[in-house]
């Protein structure tokens, strides 16, 4: 930390008032007290420059104070070209591993960097997916998985100067006790249009199993590990794994009973895999299909619709249960996040801040924000 108990936000672009006003309800989401709050400070760079865009004496400060660093910054566009990925995924990474070296390099024997990567840097890989695995030739879905890649390789190589965690979460749902999120990606995208009666069919293997993870258990696993000294130096896949991983058959079912508990009157479409739309589905659900946001939505998200991936976690969930820190149960949570998705209006509900934060998140999609402590 910059001093006990004290933490830094960096974030690019908007001027430090807007830049607090968003750490002031991140704060609130997360609970803290007003003496907690007074300890975060936000301070107004971009980590994808060099010395992150700040004078170098501040920089060089900063490095003599800070004892751990989590490295969030990311972009998690799928469509952006690979240009634009590296520029968000893999330069911020550059600036950031130079930064901890720095401090590293400063003599603080408590000092640990904490970075996190992606499950799904393994690409079109098939087959069991291991933690030491990382560039096996593998080609890729989009430009974020590629450059989220390269952005581990980079971490990776920096584990022989510096204490370094790297952490692969898989895709983030809701927290398990009360289903709350603050990013609606992936799912939730889905269940937007089911509720407004705008997904004409479902497209999807029924069989596949899609990794999904609580973001309290993520966020639990790496507060853990950050403070184990044997966790330096390792790879962990924070994911469900196949075997507690709902099949797409019963992610849509589900959606479609929440939504029929609170009375939508929205009926469940028809279900079709890939290939078959075209020669299976009747003339006014193909019309309604390319009229609809659905197809775009499609277009991002095919690739994780159409297979499973088979991460190996055992081992990671084994050393975490260890703890007291299991996986929840992930029905359970994924109904209570529906509900707390339909009951938030999707982050906007409750206060024009609260929704103008949504905006800015989704506009900004975390991709030069990074947090010190």
């Amino acid at each position: 930390m910059a001093q006990p108990g004290r933490g830094v936000a960096a974030q690019a672009g908007a001027a430090l008032p807007a830049a607090a006003a968003r750490l002031e309800l991140a704060a609130a989401y997360g609970g803290l007290s007003a003496v907690e709050r007074g300890r975060v400070q936000a301070l107004r760079c971009d980590v994808s420059l060099p010395r992150f865009g700040l004078e170098p004496e501040l920089w060089r400060q900063l490095a003599g104070e800070v004892s751990q660093v989590f490295h969030l910054a990311a972009s998690v566009d799928f469509a952006l070209p690979l240009a634009e990925s590296r520029a968000a995924n893999v330069d911020s990474s550059r600036e950031v591993l130079a930064f901890c070296r720095a401090c590293a390099w400063r003599g603080k024997p408590d000092f640990r960097p904490n970075y996190v990567s992606t499950a799904y840097v393994a690409g079109r890989r098939q087959g069991w997916l291991t933690e030491s695995e990382r560039n096996c030739g593998q080609a890729f879905w989009n430009a974020y998985e590629q450059s989220k890649l390269e952005g581990e390789e980079m971490a990776a190589a920096a584990m022989d100067e510096i204490a370094l965690t790297i952490y692969r979460p898989s895709q983030i749902i809701g927290e398990s006790r009360s289903g709350r999120i603050r990013k609606f990606f992936g799912y939730y995208e889905f269940l937007k249009l089911a509720e407004r009666d705008r997904m004409p069919v479902l497209l999807a293997d029924p069989g596949a199993r899609p990794d999904l993870v609580p973001t309290d258990y993520v966020c639990d696993a790496m507060l853990h590990l950050s403070e184990r000294p044997e966790a330096a130096g390792r790879v962990y896949h924070l994911t469900a794994g196949l075997s507690q991983s709902l099949s797409f058959e019963r992610i849509f079912g589900l959606m479609y009973q929440v939504l029929a508990e609170r009375g939508g009157g929205v009926r469940q479409p028809r279900r079709y895999r890939h290939g078959e739309l075209e020669a299976l589905a009747t003339p006014a659900e193909l019309q309604r299909y390319h009229l609809s946001p659905l197809k775009l939505l499609q277009r991002t998200y095919r690739p994780y619709l159409d297979s499973e991936r088979d991460f190996d976690c055992a081992a990671t969930q084994r050393e975490l249960a260890a703890a007291g820190i299991v996986l929840p149960d992930i029905e359970r949570t994924l109904r209570l996040s529906t509900g707390y998705a339909l009951d938030s209006r999707y982050g906007t509900a409750g206060s024009s801040a609260a929704a103008n934060l949504k905006l800015s998140d989704r506009m900004q999609d975390g991709s030069h924000e990074a947090q010190v402590a």
